[in-house]
């Protein structure tokens, strides 16, 4: 099913774009819009089901990485030029 939905929104962005007349092109943009708003409510459902990283590390028995956060960050080295001596000439 996926397929053809991709297939249906191919079809109606390029009928959409090689379309002169405002009034077509308005009721294109509408179907156009359906359809994408179709298939994101697709993709959501599908994302929803997928099995997150923590789940998948459970079922393999992989422990997951201990991460931490240090309380101050480390300092950013700043870049210092000699102050310019007026009247030296290099």
């Amino acid at each position: 099913m996926r397929r053809r939905m991709e297939d249906r929104i191919e079809k109606l962005c390029r009928e959409f774009v090689a379309e002169n007349d405002p009034e077509k092109a308005r009721e294109l943009s509408g179907q156009l819009r359906t359809e994408l708003h179709q298939f994101i409510e697709v993709l959501r459902a599908r994302a929803a089901h997928y099995p997150v990283v923590a789940d998948r590390r459970v079922q393999t028995g992989v422990p997951a990485p201990a991460l931490t956060v240090p309380e101050k960050p480390s300092p950013v080295a700043s870049i210092e030029t000699a102050p310019e001596v007026a009247g030296s000439s290099k």
